[in-house]
């Protein structure tokens, strides 16, 4: 017979969606209700008795902390604290420490209570608001405290049952997880921060409780995120109501029958590891920890070094409490760091490395910037980084790993695949602000063709909670998933370091416990590697051959700003990379000429180690707060002249002696370039200031010519304008500064437009735009910023050299009341009429703006539908036009050391040595100079700048005369006399390029572990080229074609004559190729 009732006297209401929903809020909340829920019984007991609290009756356990200030900022190692210093002062709850930045040890003396001997956990609670480090007595590492995040630290097990006193230390940094920025993040720090600390207990935890709390956020959550039509979302909404209304805080044992009704929901097996998945088949999310610690940005290089050790030593812990748990980790300057720091946590670390749980990933000395480095810094990244790699841990890395830089070069795909690594990983593209990037999972193709197997996490973030949002989102958010279903989750507290927390860890435990027992979240993979991903990914897709490709730069469509900002560091680092470069050089040519010679290896990778280290991905791109570029601009300005040292030493052992006084007068002219670079030469420190040097036999010296130059430069007054002249160019400069026009004689033909487009004033037209982005200032500039900027047209010019060498005028233009520029516009005379001639400019400018960006114009008669950037080891085409969304995203793009503006018969270069910001749409070239941002670096970029540029006219399109042109623009020219008239000059022919111009030698060095020398060449305007290239009185034994890190590829056929040694190379447009020569 049916129980069902006949009548119905207790109706049930249907449940309204909305306050149901947000009824579970209450479950977890530390609000007003708190003492009605969960939160309540977190904890079972809680002291913080102080020593005098206790002294007649120590076995009630207490707290005693003592403090040691550091003084002046100092960040002391351990060693110099524990044993070595008296803790004389006692603190206590309520404290505060600061100011900003300045480090406190505490002695902590803890004795647990008797009472707590049998429970599993006693806990020491710890809450600073900002970064501390736990150190055991011995000085060794064990857990971070950051303030909200991380708090706790458990005792040792053996403290519960010894009833002894036991003491450890904490390590206090003044500085929050991101610095010290207060209430806004990016704001410049606030020198006057204090922090107070709010718990410094012993507790005892409740472990159901806590268990409890990732059971019911995790059901929450399903309830929450779930399709609103499924009905796992309605399962999650009605057991977490059950599990409330089964809960009572004055009977804990309810909270047994709590995990129990969760279970239903997530599995039986959610406190341990094995939490299987079910289907093998079925759409993964791979889970990996991470812990991307800026090795520089809101926080000096210092405190990184802190940073590093704090999360590190944490994440080893919890490897060890995880089995399944696996954590990647890039950056060797990092590891690097922590080994000397820290030797004994470094050989843990290797231990973990061993049993692949502590994953070295990147293959890179740091993250660093793609856009603005050079390309043989770029090499140089991969190279030390895949030798630290390998030389500490015996691993290759396969991945790149980049997760957050500001845009990627076109060439990077080509410069991993010779470094080895065929993967590559970044998250930043989902930031771009006008086009969503149409991929997640793809290959990535360079200029020459070179490919990588690129992904995207579809969570868009490389800081991942583990929450049931970012599991959906790992595969729903994939744009991809008709070729591959399954998306990288990375997770873990990130940018100022710390990692995944435990919290984070159980929380994935029950999203798999989701997946596996009602099914709608897809399945979760802990264990494997982030090669593991890829290689299932290189399965599933043929090898990759069913995934669609980009070709060419990912152009991040945000924070074009840094382009530009902190002008200085820009500007030495680009003076550093052509010093190392000659560096190199001449170190080589001595390596080879002179015998016994001891190449000066070791302090050439220091400078490169520096050099590096200051291209990370805030530090270069002027992202950082004032204090790293306090650091980062006198490291530069050290490898400059580091370099230059050295250099100067290695010409003194070649026979040459560099000139620097005011009274000699210089015979030679030394140049790195294998091409003749003649020309007029600036001996701005000798009697002389202007000579004409050019080649005869070796383009390497350059001599004195004892003749007039052929073609003069002259300067005059004509028709009320300034005139600058030679046999190729008329340029008229009105007497307030701009040019009104650029007369080609040798095409007959205007070089400048100023009738059809916006600049109809002049060129070499300042613009000063109001610069005021929707967010980030340091790293954005906006679009709407055109739209508004003064025309600066008060200048004043005058005759400034009249020639015949070089002829110039000097114009003073005001910018504001504050700031104004000085810029020298001149012309040089020829010999050679096939020589490039430019009309050069250089400029001092004092600036002292607020949110304001300083540009320069050049209106050009030149109409075509793309403009030739020059980036690394090749050109970047972008558009003139804002045919589509993506056209317009590129308002503001980077460049190196040209930008050419080219149609069919006719083109215009603008030459840089130090910018990196530019834009040319229609008729009008705009290259971006200084930018006067106020976060977090109030005073960025203000003072006194330096900086050149040129404006080259040519006939044709781009071809490799602008190429060349650029490279001596750049290049670094040294003075220099015979120490003795048996010194030969036939010493220094070096390296010959005969064939396509196309073909740049971009380095020369001595290979890393053999008597060898390594050459580097490219193909540098995307066309298949033919060169011999030889080495001028060498004894060379065999030739081979190498990647970059130095390793064989194959046999090179070798030709020997009384010239030297010679090889035939061809290479592939804009291929990149390096050869070892064994001696």
């Amino acid at each position: 017979m049916s129980c069902y009732p006949v009548y119905n006297n207790t109706p049930v209401a249907k449940q309204v969606d909305s306050i149901y929903e947000n009824h579970l809020d209450q479950f977890l909340s530390e609000g007003e209700y708190k003492k009605f829920n969960l939160p309540n019984l977190y904890d079972l007991h809680r002291i913080d008795n102080s020593i005098k609290d206790v002294e007649n009756d120590t076995a009630k356990g207490y707290v005693n902390l003592r403090v040691y200030p550091v003084p002046d900022l100092k960040r002391p190692n351990v060693h110099e604290i524990i044993g070595k210093v008296n803790f004389e002062q006692v603190a206590y709850k309520g404290d505060a420490f600061g100011p900003s930045w300045s480090t406190f040890w505490i002695q902590v003396e803890v004795r647990i209570p008797d009472s707590w001997s049998d429970y599993a956990e006693v806990i020491f609670d710890w809450d600073c608001g900002n970064e501390g480090l736990v150190y055991t007595e011995d000085c060794q590492p064990v857990q971070a405290f950051s303030g909200s995040e991380r708090t706790e630290y458990i005792l040792p097990k053996s403290w519960q049952t010894d009833h002894s006193i036991h003491i450890f230390y904490v390590e206090m940094a003044c500085n929050g997880m991101f610095g010290c920025g207060g209430t806004d993040q990016i704001a410049p720090p606030d020198p006057n921060r204090h922090f107070v600390l709010k718990k410094a207990d012993l507790l005892v935890p409740n472990l159901p409780a806590r268990a409890l709390r990732c059971d019911f956020m995790i059901i929450q959550q399903s309830a929450k995120e779930f399709p609103s039509r499924s009905w796992q979302k309605f399962r999650a909404r009605q057991l977490c109501h059950e599990i409330m209304n089964a809960f009572h805080p004055e009977d804990p044992s309810t909270i047994e029958e709590c995990r129990s009704l969760a279970k239903l929901y997530l599995g039986e097996h959610i406190d341990s590891e094995y939490v299987n998945e079910t289907n093998p088949n079925q759409t993964k999310v791979y889970a990996v920890g991470h812990c991307h610690i800026d090795t520089a940005w809101l926080w000096p290089f210092a405190e990184t070094r802190r940073k590093i050790v704090r999360s590190w030593a944490t994440q080893l812990n919890l490897l060890d409490r995880y089995p399944e748990y696996r954590f990647v980790c890039s950056q060797a300057q990092q590891y690097e760091w922590l080994k000397q720091d820290h030797p004994r946590t470094y050989e843990r670390l290797k231990k973990h490395v061993k049993s692949r749980q502590f994953l070295p990933v990147g293959g890179s000395w740091v993250e660093h910037d793609t856009n603005l480095p050079c390309g043989e810094s770029l090499i140089r990244q991969f190279l030390f980084g895949q030798r630290f790699f390998q030389d500490e841990f015996d691993v290759r890395c396969d991945t790149f790993w980049l997760p957050d830089t500001f845009g990627y070069s076109s060439q990077i795909p080509q410069i991993c695949r010779l470094a080895g690594m065929d993967r590559f990983l970044t998250q930043k593209l989902s930031w771009s602000n006008i086009n969503s990037f149409p991929h997640s999972t793809f290959n990535w193709v360079a200029l020459d063709g070179s490919q990588v197997l690129c992904h995207m996490p579809p969570a868009d973030t490389y800081t991942a909670d583990t929450n049931v949002t970012d599991i959906i989102h790992s595969v729903f958010q994939h744009k991809n998933l008709a070729n591959d279903q399954a998306g990288l989750l990375v997770f873990g507290i990130g940018d100022g370091g710390g990692g995944p927390t435990p919290e984070m860890l159980e929380k994935l435990r029950r999203c798999k416990g989701v997946a596996n027992t009602i099914g709608q979240l897809p399945e979760i993979k802990l264990g494997d590697s982030v090669d593991d991903f890829f290689d299932g990914v290189f399965k599933r897709t043929s090898n990759a051959a069913t995934l669609p490709s980009w070709v060419g730069e990912l152009y991040l469509e945000f924070h074009r700003g840094t382009y530009t900002t902190q002008s200085e560091i820009k500007s030495s680092m680009r003076k550093a990379e052509f010093s190392l470069h000659d560096l190199e050089y001449f170190a080589t040519l001595a390596f080879v000429r002179i015998p016994g010679f001891k190449y000066p290896v070791r302090e050439i990778n220091e400078l490169w180690k520096t050099t590096l280290l200051c291209q990370f991905h805030d530090v270069l791109p002027g992202s950082c707060i004032e204090m790293v570029y306090k650091d980062a601009i006198p490291m530069m300005h050290n490898v400059f002249r580091s370099s230059e040292l050295l250099i100067k030493a290695i010409l003194e052992q070649l026979g040459f002696r560099q000139i620097t006084s005011h009274t000699t007068l210089p015979d030679y002219l030394l140049t790195t370039l294998p091409w003749n670079v003649g020309g007029v030469v600036d001996e701005s420190a000798n009697t002389t200031p202007l000579s004409f040097y050019e080649s005869i036999d070796n383009p390497n010296i350059l001599v004195r010519s004892e003749n007039y130059v052929k073609h003069p430069a002259r300067a005059y007054e004509s028709n009320g304008c300034l005139v600058l002249r030679t046999d190729k160019f008329l340029v008229r400069i009105s007497k307030s500064g701009l040019i009104m026009s650029i007369h080609d004689f040798y095409n007959d033909r205007e070089v400048l437009d100023l009738k059809t487009g916006i600049n109809k004033t002049g060129a070499n037209q300042y613009v000063l735009l109001q610069d005021t982005p929707l967010s980030f200032p340091a790293w954005d500039t906006e679009i709407y910023s055109l739209d508004k900027y003064s025309i600066l047209t008060d200048g004043k010019a005058q005759i400034y050299e009249t020639g015949p060498t070089k002829a110039s005028v000097l114009v003073e233009t005001p910018i504001s009341e504050k700031s104004s520029i000085k810029t020298v516009i001149s012309i040089s005379g020829f010999n050679n009429d096939d020589d490039a001639s430019s009309i050069d400019f250089s400029c001092e400018v004092d600036w002292h703006e607020d949110y304001k960006f300083l540009k320069v114009e050049f209106p050009v008669d030149i109409h075509a539908e793309y403009v030739s950037y020059e980036t690394q080891f090749g050109i970047t085409h972008r558009p003139t036009h804002y045919n589509t969304s993506w056209d317009v995203a590129k308002f503001e793009v980077c460049h190196h050391k040209f930008a050419d503006y080219s149609d069919y018969n006719y083109g215009v270069s603008i030459l840089n040595d130090c910018k990196y910001g530019f834009s040319v749409h229609g008729n009008l070239m705009r290259l971006s100079l200084l930018r006067s941002p106020k976060q977090p670096d109030a005073h960025a970029d203000m003072g006194k700048h330096y900086f050149r540029y040129a404006i080259l006219p040519h006939k044709g399109g781009l071809s490799p005369q602008v190429v060349r042109a650029a490279y001596k623009f750049n290049s670094l020219f040294r003075f220099v006399n015979k120490n003795s008239i048996e010194t030969s000059v036939e010493a220094l022919d070096f390296v010959r390029v005969d064939g396509d111009e196309n073909i740049i030698v971009s380095n020369v060095k001595k290979a890393e572990d053999e008597d060898a020398i390594i050459l580097r060449l490219y193909e540098s305007l995307g066309g298949r080229s033919r060169c011999r290239l030889t080495l001028k009185n060498c004894d060379i034994k065999s030739v081979t074609k190498c990647n970059i890190l130095e390793e064989d590829i194959a046999q090179v056929n070798l030709q020997n004559d009384e010239e030297g040694c010679h090889i035939q190379i061809e290479l592939k447009a804009f291929e990149i190729a390096s050869f070892k020569m064994s001696l």
